[in-house]
């Protein structure tokens, strides 16, 4: 009886997991030609490394080597506007985006945070620029806003040589404190692997769905979508099944409609943006 009651139980448990992971974000989306759209993006966007919505659901992106931001119509694959933070735009290796309220956010890969507002075509806004540390420990390449805590949450790709850190990270700046929060979540990179079938992870975007709060995570090198809580465990990992168009997946965005958005940086192609709709089911 024991036995048939324990196995009963295990068997609940199974179905509830596979319930789970089937509530998830991604299984929501086919990601075949049939549900997307993909734009080749101007020449300017060549090395796009990052996606934003404003509030008003409206899409912005930031590209390597300079702090300009570009407002883009992913209904034509079009740049509407272009502003830069300093009158002589900033350099940097710029690998994230993020707008909390009124507010721009790009961050590099050493994990320094530059700040301003939206400005017109073609305008210079003053900026402010933040240092969090992270950088001596990993190389960011992910940034995203939390609007309800006002923080921004920075992804690890990869952990630096000689830092005391065994697993990739989810970092919490607060806008309101200007500083580093002292809850950073270890990302579930066992999970992850196995699921994946492969031997390493490099997150190179992040996302947080506007619906239910979790997580979505690009990593370039691995063609692969990874799907998180907020506490950072995993509810669902799978490949780009369309790996071939996704040359090098550097920006995520889910609109506030449902819109699945994956920017790809062009190398020695046109860079692209890919728009996927849910299923219809």
């Amino acid at each position: 009886m024991r036995l048939i009651v324990c196995l009963g139980g295990l068997l609940a448990l199974a179905a509830l997991i596979a319930a789970g992971a089937a509530d998830g974000v991604l299984s929501q989306y086919p990601l075949t030609k049939k549900y997307s759209n993909q734009w080749r993006l101007p020449d300017r966007l060549n090395e796009i490394s990052g996606l934003a919505l404003s509030p008003d659901g409206r899409l912005f992106g930031v590209a390597d080597e300079f702090a300009i931001i570009y407002e883009l119509d992913y209904d034509e694959g079009r740049i509407i506007k272009a502003f830069a933070f300093g009158d002589a735009p900033v350099r940097g290796d710029f690998e994230g985006i993020a707008i909390l309220h009124d507010r721009f956010y790009l961050t590099t890969s050493d994990g320094d945070i530059y700040a301003g507002p939206e400005g017109s075509d073609g305008e210079r806004v003053p900026f402010e620029s933040f240092s969090t540390g992270i950088g001596e420990r990993c190389e960011i390449e992910g940034l995203t806003g939390l609007p309800d805590e006002d923080s921004l949450l920075l992804v690890c790709k990869r952990i630096r040589r000689g830092s005391d850190l065994r697993r990739l990270q989810l970092y919490t700046w607060s806008a309101t404190e200007k500083k580093l929060q002292d809850d950073s979540i270890e990302l579930p990179e066992r999970d992850i692997l196995r699921k994946l079938r492969v031997d390493r992870f490099n997150p190179s975007g992040i996302t947080t769905d506007p619906r239910t709060g979790n997580l979505l995570i690009i990593a370039a090198r691995q063609h692969a979508l990874v799907e998180l809580t907020r506490n950072g465990e995993l509810i669902d990992a799978r490949e780009l099944p369309l790996a071939g168009r996704h040359r090098q997946a550097e920006g995520i965005e889910i609109s506030a409609d449902g819109k699945l958005l994956i920017a790809d940086e062009g190398g020695s192609h046109k860079a692209r943006l890919a728009v996927y709709e849910r299923s219809e089911q």
